[in-house]
Parts: C-alpha cells; sequence; structure tokens
C-alpha cells in the first residue's frame, strides 16, 4: 500500500511534467496530449507517466516524442521537487479510455 508520502510525490511530479509541458515544450504536437496519472516503483527510482490526446491514432507518435524530450521533464523535476533521488521517466499510453469502450462493446453484445 503506498504511504500518503509516495502519494504526494506522484502528485507533485504529476504537477511539474504539467507545467514543464504547457511552459517548457515547444512542440505543437505535444500541446494536445495530457499527463493523465504518475505511479512511482516502490524504491521511486521510475516514475512511469500515463499519457493520453484527443486523437488516439497519434498517441503511440506522442509517446515516442516525449521519451526523447525526457531530459527536459526530468531537468524541471530536479529543478522544482525537492527529492533526494529524480526518478527516470517512462511514459506509456493511458488505456482507460480504449479498455472502457471494449467494455461498452461487450455489453452491448451481451444485451
Amino acid at each position: 500500500m503506498p504511504s500518503y508520502k509516495h502519494e504526494h510525490i506522484e502528485s507533485e511530479i504529476l504537477n511539474v511534467l504539467n507545467h514543464t509541458m504547457k511552459h517548457e515544450i515547444y512542440d505543437e504536437s505535444l500541446k494536445w496530449c495530457s499527463f493523465t496519472s504518475v505511479k512511482l516503483n516502490p524504491d521511486s527510482s521510475w516514475a512511469t507517466v500515463y499519457v493520453d490526446t484527443y486523437d488516439r491514432t497519434k498517441l503511440d507518435q506522442i509517446v515516442n516524442k516525449l521519451t526523447i524530450a525526457k531530459g527536459t521533464f526530468r531537468n524541471q523535476l530536479a529543478q522544482n521537487l525537492n527529492i533526494r533521488k529524480i526518478p527516470d521517466i517512462k511514459f506509456v499510453r493511458d488505456q482507460t479510455i480504449d479498455n472502457s469502450l471494449k467494455i461498452d462493446e461487450i455489453l452491448d453484445k451481451i444485451h
């Protein structure tokens, strides 16, 4: 079970990443994406950042571009967070919408 401190760090990372996206990233194709959540592993060495966008067909391309720019995000984390070790970042697709659409399809087939 994650501790309050762990959850607080995840929340702070999410805030810094969103601020960085808004003020430090100038690639227009990335302006329409959003970070939906952050999950730290137990030793806080990795942060998995879930990404979503309006145009789901470009989501893989956006994740690749974010991975290329992760140095900028880590730099901002280092400047804005008061933690001993800055976690490495892994950007992944947020599958929540895809999963909910699949569930809706299954439910429609049942009825």
